[in-house]
């Protein structure tokens, strides 16, 4: 039978907002998931499209009515969980976003590289203009006037090959520019730099030369800064992206542990890995042994190597008397691994112990095990 103590805990929490219970400063992990919470960059529709965004708001709540009632370790635990939570579900809708640019991306540079090929055999073409017209002038040293219309036409041609070659300058900065997403992280200096070549194309069809120097220089040195600018924010958003593949990893490294067994469960984007270890307790005890929890140590090693997955923990008992008993059980058998985990290294703020009583064994049999899930999210 479930107690009034949650809304018990609400109501004390309403209570401490509008008298101001003085329970000392708040720590710094729940005001950072208030925070966070509340980003004004985070619309309706993103907080109605991720379930994840729902659970930190329970964490939120949760953490609020342990902070009133004193309990320190539960509201940082759940602030940090609530945190994970947060953060992991923006950093996925960034991903999708940055995915759908890079194809965008990917098209747009291969029209690019059409136009420098264009630019390129163009500026050859001009090159050799020029020399020819060089050489011609060489062999006319005897007409004064056609010299001088010559040396008229080369210097055009010089012009009109140094303007393409600035054309072709600007045209690959932006190119790099866009390589750093700069039109998003750094969007005043990309749009500059792309009016400013957009110009100097004009200029160049109307032959003003000086006009295509200035304003591809500028152009340039646009796009330049604008990738200075972008290049931190694009890495940060692209180390995104290495997260699936640390996922996969973990998952090998815990299925080649000969000593458990592993399953995963997926609900939505919140993927369990889940790590059974059969016969860890001696029959109806929860102390274990020294030769028990060397079972510990493999485990051990593989939470330590990745060190930021939160990690619940559930024990099964071998019997089911009652379901106060059963859940005693449970729970001191997690406890027991918990401990043994802590006094191995493991982050305690990692560790939660699930606690769902006899219920939780209902369509799983009834062999004794403790199971260490693992969590995390993944991509839909």
């Amino acid at each position: 039978m479930r107690d009034a103590r949650p809304a018990a805990r609400l109501i004390s929490l309403l209570a401490c907002a509008g008298f101001a219970c003085a329970s000392g400063p708040r720590p710094k992990e729940l005001l950072a998931l208030e925070q966070l919470r509340t980003d004004p960059t985070l619309s309706d529709t993103d907080r109605q499209a991720f379930d994840l965004l729902a659970a930190a708001d329970a964490l939120l709540l949760r953490a609020e009515i342990d902070w009133d009632h004193h309990d320190r370790y539960a509201t940082r635990r759940d602030a940090l969980m609530g945190q994970i939570k947060m953060k992991t579900a923006l950093a996925l809708i960034e991903r999708q976003r940055a995915a759908d640019r890079t194809a965008q991306l990917g098209a747009e540079q291969a029209l690019a590289d059409d136009e420098y090929a264009d630019l390129s055999d163009r500026l050859a073409v001009v090159h050799e203009q020029v020399a020819l017209l060089e050489r011609f002038q060489a062999a006319t040293t005897t007409a004064s006037r056609e010299r001088q219309a010559l040396s008229s036409q080369i210097a055009a041609e010089r012009q009109r090959a140094d303007a393409l070659d600035g054309l072709r300058r600007a045209e690959l900065a932006l190119r790099a520019a866009e390589t750093v997403d700069a039109s998003t992280y750094a969007k005043a200096k990309d749009t500059a730099a792309a009016g400013m070549l957009q110009q100097a194309h004009k200029d160049f069809d109307a032959g003003h030369w000086d006009a295509v120097l200035t304003g591809t220089a500028l152009a340039t040195m646009e796009a330049e800064q604008a990738i200075a600018i972008a290049r931190p924010s694009y890495e940060a958003a692209s180390t995104a992206l290495t997260i699936r593949a640390r996922d996969r990893a973990l998952e090998g490294d815990a299925t080649a542990i000969s000593t458990l067994r592993t399953r995963l469960e997926r609900d939505g984007d919140l993927q369990r890995l889940v790590l059974v270890l059969d016969g860890l307790f001696t029959p109806k005890r929860s102390v274990l042994t020294p030769d028990e929890a060397k079972v510990l140590d493999p485990v051990k090693d593989l939470l330590a190597k990745y060190p930021t997955y939160p990690i619940q923990i559930a024990a099964f008992p071998e019997e089911q008397a009652t379901s106060e008993a059963f859940a005693a059980l449970a729970l001191a058998r997690a406890n027991a691994v918990y401990w043994a985990l802590v006094s191995r290294g493991i982050d305690p703020k990692r560790l939660s112990v699930d606690v769902k009583g006899a219920a939780a064994q209902t369509g799983r049999g009834k062999d004794a095990r403790v199971e260490l899930s693992i969590l995390y999210h993944i991509a839909p």
